[in-house]
């Protein structure tokens, strides 16, 4: 899953992705292209599991029947299941929130763990948001002082209402940076 946070951020063309190139941001060329020189040694991973992912379907309102069967397994009970946690329920790199229209602020809350595959290292976050969203980051910096060390951290979006009636992207990112290694997450909304 860390793996869409180590691509090229250049589209096919050796432009910038960025919203002042595409209006459309992440949604006009999607994860990136992967830079398989940076997958082998990528800093930060984004652990899942089978049950990660069932935490998830059921959190998106999928009956226990239809999981079972996409899992291949004879049932599933997601009321008997502790919820993933954070808004989304999924432990993933890249985060969306839907705003919502109206006179009310959006907030959404994601927790997300990493797993370090790389030296000992201080992973410092850095946040690019449009303008009347804020986001923060806690803690804003990972110490890690061995490889396989776990390091939970909360990304908090607060966005102001949207008055347009139209469809509207926006997009952010949160990378964590050290000296060996950056790895970027996208926020869309």
């Amino acid at each position: 899953m860390a793996y869409t946070s180590l691509q090229y951020t250049n589209n096919h063309e050796a432009k910038p992705m960025s919203r002042r190139v595409n209006k459309d941001a992440e949604f006009a060329y999607g994860a990136g292209q992967l830079n398989p020189a940076s997958a082998v040694n990528p800093g930060l991973v984004y652990d899942m599991d089978k049950m990660s992912y069932i935490q998830f379907l059921c959190h998106e309102g999928y009956t226990g029947s239809s999981i079972a069967h996409l899992v291949g397994t004879k049932s599933i009970n997601c009321s008997s299941l502790l919820p993933g946690f954070g808004y989304d329920a999924l432990n993933y790199p890249s985060m969306q929130l839907n705003m919502e229209n109206g006179k009310q602020q959006t907030i959404g809350v994601f927790r997300r763990r990493v797993t370090n595959v790389g030296p000992p290292s201080v992973y410092n976050a850095t946040i690019k948001a449009p303008e009347g969203v804020e986001i923060t980051v806690k803690p804003p910096s990972l110490l890690f002082t061995r490889p396989l060390q776990k390091r939970s951290f909360k990304v908090v979006v607060k966005a102001k209402p949207v008055s347009s009636t139209t469809f509207t992207v926006l997009s952010a990112s949160l990378v964590w940076k050290s000296t060996h290694h950056t790895v970027r997450s996208p926020i869309n909304f």
